[in-house]
């Protein structure tokens, strides 16, 4: 960055063709503000008669308010992340001592409704309103969450802590816009690429960490949630004393907040909530806790499909000044791809997210710290690519062709677990490689999505983009964990059957002993009638080339998202040409050295 542009102090005005606020430095260079967004809906108002974007050059590295925010991020992310991995890795051995209740897995469906439904709610009002009193209370809303956590003495109360977990996490997952907005758009992916590299050590080796907890000291596992009490309090300080981002009067012309309340689309919200929750809870019910065939799993994806289509037809049809979800983003290819990539590729990653533990677990050790490190092969492997992802971004420019080479690297990897049978070294290799390959995706597209989409826009688009990526997972978990069962079940009567009555298990006793098997209770088979060495290590040698098989299945199956995931990256965004030094929202308050301005005056002119 030159000089000038760190020095300078200039009057900001709104640009008469396009009603962008824009620093007069950059009037000659109007090409530099890329506003690639199709015309709003006929029914809509035209955003830009509505907000102001106040860019400047001047840079933000001077002012104390632009670190704090930074560490507050920060902290704010590694929660995100690590609020959710350390207790749902640990969630059986938390069940296994407050329980036991047949509903535990109620913690990770709470998590990941209110997060999915959550992401675009806080987008889109955070846009309207104002970020900072959004993203302070949602290091609050984490503290109860994980303070009902720590003192938990059933399922349900960790249940509930869930439910709060999650929602603090629809906000702090979104640090990828939070940050953008606040550095210059040339910096974007280097400051994201920092943060992925502080919060490695939660985000990467969390899992280990939680069984640490779990081993060596007398709380177990509510040092878990103790840990996260500290950093969310930390944060909360943090967002409190330094994050600043412009106000509401600085983010609209001529609007009162009576005007925005009014304008809300709270027919949107209730489609919106009511579609998602109802379809993600389908979804995640289905072949665990209810059968698919259940009226519970059947009447949600049904009725929560059928709200979401009228969800989609509302926002599109109805005369809204501020739809909940502006369905131009999905006419802009740029951001429609780079949605699709991540979304597709994410349900690639979860097919090795949900598997390899029980991978682990089946085929490899049943240790539970030696478990908790293979499965940082994915965890650690991720968060390495996602930094360097990041970080590599800008170099070189040619990000589309990144994401391509990334996407290849992804669909070849993890697909090529089908391959690897029961080797433990081969298996960690791929999945390591298969990790990188997705953090690689995900490092690229969190920057990419930021500057692909129209800047008053950052909140909605990003909490889009997010929930998306969200849902995808879940039902990738559904979809693969389906597989898995399915497959297993149809294994374990051609191959554990036969191995175990021909090594002269009685047959009587074949119902109680597979049920002892699938527990993996060494007591619990030695106890079944009949039993003898002999019929145990025939059992259990054909039980693990079941899951061997079982597992190939569902790595093949991967594949077809693979390659969807390829032809999205095909029709990337080119961003080179967009990386410019402006800065979209300029943090208000103290600055470290000089006389700086700290608020700059602006001109508006009525549309």
């Amino acid at each position: 960055m030159n000089d000038s542009t760190v020095t300078t102090v200039e009057k900001d005005v709104i640009n008469p063709t396009t009603q962008q606020v824009e620093s007069p430095a950059h009037k000659s260079e109007e090409h530099h503000h890329h506003h690639h967004v199709p015309h709003p809906h006929p029914h809509h108002t035209n955003i830009d008669e509505l907000d102001v974007v106040e860019i400047t050059t001047k840079s933000p590295y001077r002012e104390i308010n632009f670190y704090g925010t930074f560490a507050a991020v920060t902290l704010a992310a590694s929660s995100s992340f690590g609020g959710f991995l350390l207790p749902a890795t640990s969630l059986t051995l938390i069940n296994a001592d407050i329980g036991p209740s047949s509903n535990y897995t109620w913690a990770i469906l709470a998590w990941n409704v209110c997060l999915t439904a959550g992401g675009v709610l806080v987008g889109r009002l955070s846009d309207i309103f104002g970020r900072r009193w959004f993203f302070t209370s949602s290091s609050l809303v984490a503290i109860i969450g994980h303070a009902i956590g720590a003192t938990a003495n059933n399922m349900n109360q960790i249940i509930a802590a869930s439910v709060f977990i999650g929602l603090a996490a629809s906000a702090q997952s979104s640090f990828n816009y939070v940050l953008a907005e606040i550095v210059p758009v040339k910096h974007r992916f280097y400051w994201m690429s920092l943060m992925y590299c502080i919060i490695s050590p939660i985000s990467g080796f969390g899992a280990v960490f939680a069984r640490l907890f779990i081993v060596n000291t007398s709380a177990s596992w509510r040092w878990i949630y103790y840990f996260f009490i500290i950093n969310n309090f930390v944060s909360l300080l943090l967002w409190f004393f330094f994050y600043h981002p412009p106000r509401f009067s600085a983010l609209h012309r001529n609007r009162t907040v009576w005007d925005e309340v009014r304008d809300l689309d709270v027919g949107g919200v209730i489609l919106y909530t009511g579609g998602i929750v109802l379809f993600t809870l389908g979804i995640s019910w289905g072949g665990t806790i209810y059968p698919w065939k259940s009226a519970h799993v059947i009447s949600c994806i049904i009725v929560g499909f059928l709200v979401s289509v009228a969800f989609v037809l509302y926002e599109v049809y109805m005369p809204l000044n501020r739809p909940l979800m502006p369905m131009h983003l999905w006419l802009n290819r740029d951001y429609a791809s780079i949605t699709i990539l991540t979304t597709v590729g994410g349900m690639v990653y979860f097919s090795i997210n949900v598997i390899y533990p029980v991978m682990v677990a089946a085929l490899f050790t049943t240790d539970v710290v030696l478990g908790g490190l293979y499965t940082c092969a994915i965890a650690a492997s991720t968060s390495l690519g996602q930094a360097s992802g990041s970080a590599l971004a800008v170099p070189g420019g040619h990000a589309r062709e990144k994401l391509i080479f990334s996407a290849m690297a992804m669909t070849g990897f993890i697909g090529g677990m089908a391959g690897v049978g029961q080797s433990k070294v081969i298996s960690t290799v791929l999945v390591a490689l298969g990790s990188l390959a997705v953090g690689l995706i995900e490092g690229l597209a969190i920057g990419i999505v930021t500057v692909v989409i129209d800047q008053k826009e950052l909140g909605v688009g990003g909490g889009v983009f997010g929930s998306v990526r969200t849902l995808g997972g879940v039902l990738a978990t559904a979809i693969f964990s389906s597989i898995l069962t399915n497959k297993l079940t149809d294994y374990t009567k051609d191959m554990v059957v036969p191995a175990a009555l021909n090594a002269g298990l009685p047959t009587t006793s074949l119902t109680q002993f597979l049920s002892a098997l699938a527990s993996g209770s060494a007591s619990a088979i030695s106890a079944v009638p009949g039993v003898t060495p002999s019929i145990i290590a025939s059992a259990v040698s054909a039980n693990k080339a079941a899951y061997a098989k079982a597992f190939q299945m569902v790595f093949y199956s991967s594949i077809p998202f693979g390659v969807l995931a390829v032809v999205a990256a095909c029709f990337g965004p080119k961003i080179e040409d967009r990386l410019t030094h402006d800065v979209i929202r300029r943090l208000e308050g103290a600055h470290l050295t000089g006389n700086t301005t700290s608020e700059e005056s602006i001109e508006t002119a009525k549309p």
